[in-house]
């Protein structure tokens, strides 16, 4: 079992940029078929491949859609989030279900309150993008973690070219101030070994957007989802959007691409 220091939670981040913005998107990120996609959720539990008798932490947990996919995998599972209103769900959630070896609680992802060597597995999905220092928070996702315990990492990616993943960031952020920096691969695989974890794997899932489905599941106003569509559907025929294809369907719907990356690393002895 974990083991909770007395460290007082604080956060990092400003409140009514993360914890005002998710707050509004509980029920959206619920039921929207980007986050609750269920092949990406299979490949990542494949990818991990928990060993059924593991302790497990999901830092960013969000209303707890990844606990029901890993939590029947592994011996105790617990989600930390930021935000109340997540974790209430995540709880209500697991209960609905059955999943009587899962709990969550809030907690900051950068002051963990956990004792070092806590956990055998900790897995994020689709948080680092969200945080401003995803390094700091991948270093404390390490520090949790025991020697020869593993980090499984879900998140989006952006391009390696420095102007195309800064106009990706421009739209990100008019669409969902929460938004820091969608990271490319390289980045992320050189932030898991400076915190002392050796890459063991790395998957690609590339997955189709909608966007009006994307803009709905942030908070922003009129002006500010106006201008973000009008840059993705500028970047129709380049690859100014985070390197990624836009084009609209015949119905004149704007789509653009997404990559994934799932990486799964070992923390050193």
């Amino acid at each position: 079992m974990w083991a909770a220091t007395p460290k007082r939670i604080k956060s990092y981040m400003d409140p009514s940029d993360v914890v005002t913005q998710f707050t509004a998107q509980v029920d959206h990120f619920v039921t929207s078929p980007h986050v609750n996609q269920p092949e990406a959720v299979r490949r990542f539990v494949e990818t991990v491949a928990p060993r059924g008798d593991e302790c497990a932490l999901d830092v960013a947990c969000g209303p707890g859609l990844l606990a029901q996919a890993f939590a029947p995998h592994v011996r105790e599972y617990l989600g930390v989030d930021l935000t109340p209103a997540m974790v209430e769900k995540a709880a209500a959630t697991a209960r609905e279900v059955g999943l009587s070896n899962a709990r969550f609680e809030v907690a900051d992802a950068f002051r963990l309150p956990f004792e070092a060597d806590a956990f055998d597995l900790v897995l994020t999905r689709l948080a680092l993008h969200h945080l401003p220092n995803p390094s700091a928070a991948v270093r404390e996702m390490a520090r949790v973690l025991r020697p020869g315990g593993r980090l499984g990492a879900f998140d989006m990616t952006t391009s390696e070219v420095t102007e195309e993943a800064e106009y990706h960031t421009t739209v990100e952020r008019l669409r969902d101030p929460s938004h820091a920096r969608a990271l490319p691969l390289s980045e992320l695989v050189h932030m898991l070994r400076v915190a002392g974890l050796e890459v063991d794997k790395i998957e690609a899932i590339d997955y189709e957007q909608d966007v009006d489905d994307w803009i709905a599941r942030a908070a922003q106003s009129v002006d500010e989802a106006t201008r973000a569509r009008k840059l993705i559907a500028e970047a129709i025929g380049t690859r100014k959007f985070g390197g990624k294809r836009v084009w609209r369907d015949e119905h004149g719907k704007l789509w653009f691409s997404v990559r994934w990356a799932i990486l799964v690393a070992t923390k050193l002895a």
